[in-house]
């Protein structure tokens, strides 16, 4: 969760916005340096901090044209350490599955770290392109908020739909982040922060799921390797647990969240 002294409500909001932003841009940098310490580690710190940071930018209001200009950078940084993200998952996953088969993944190259350094330079100097932080109202952050809570709705509406395909469920999943990581970010009502604990557990719960598609998808490709009969039933357990749990989250409407906000 992000840490701040105080809540952003008791601040000036669009300042308060743009130093969570800069502050994750600052996490993800100190990452990139600390990178050769401990790959698996630093990549997966990063890149939750980068994903915190896309969730958290678009509650800008009104900067459709500067979010098309600071969202690419933020995904090429991300998109650096997916190999060495994915390696350490397939590592972990054949150890659970397939043990001693951990053989056959290829271990992940290393990643651009002159690069990445860039990135987080370049993304860092375009948050003073946003005009409008000082005149940014409470009220514009919490209405984008309820866009996103919309947008997890409609994944959980595709995601219930009969023999939904894997990507629905990790469509779904990729929303529901966002809206826990603008959650948290907004903190302090105490409705909230029930709602937050939910939203964690439902992405976990999702991320069980994308975990042993993963694992089925990687023991597929590996010959002499099949796949456990429990993997698929595992799945769709998952699947009838995140369906479950999602009402208490994402029943109530856009305008009952609005108000939650405050």
């Amino acid at each position: 969760m992000l840490s701040m002294t105080r809540s952003p409500r008791k601040l000036a909001p669009g300042p308060a916005l743009r130093a969570a932003l800069r502050q994750l841009l600052r996490e993800s940098a100190r990452a990139v340096d600390a990178f050769d310490h401990d790959p698996a580690g630093q990549a997966h710190f990063l890149r939750t901090r980068v994903k915190r940071l896309q969730s958290l930018c678009r509650l800008v209001p009104r900067g459709g044209g500067w979010r098309g200009k600071f969202l690419p950078p933020c995904r090429d940084l991300k998109d650096l350490f997916a190999e060495t993200r994915d390696a350490t998952i397939i590592q972990g996953l054949a150890d659970k599955y397939a043990p001693g088969e951990a053989h056959h993944s290829r271990a992940a190259l290393r990643p651009n770290l002159t690069k990445a350094r860039h990135l987080c330079d370049y993304a860092a100097g375009l948050l003073a392109e946003y005009p409008d932080w000082v005149t940014m109202e409470w009220a514009d952050i919490a209405d984008r908020a309820v866009g996103t809570y919309r947008a997890a709705r409609e994944g959980w509406k595709e995601a219930r739909r009969g023999s939904a395909p894997d990507e629905a469920f990790h469509g779904w999943r990729r929303r529901v982040k966002r809206l826990l990581y603008q959650c948290e970010y907004l903190g302090g009502r105490a409705r909230l922060v029930r709602f937050t604990r939910r939203a964690d557990r439902l992405g976990e719960t999702l991320g069980d799921i994308q975990d042993v598609c993963m694992a089925e998808a990687w023991l597929k490709k590996q010959r002499g390797l099949k796949v456990p009969p429990d993997l698929p039933r595992s799945r769709e357990a998952l699947r009838r647990e995140a369906l479950r749990s999602a009402p208490a989250l994402l029943a109530s409407r856009p305008g009952d969240f609005r108000r939650m906000l405050g």
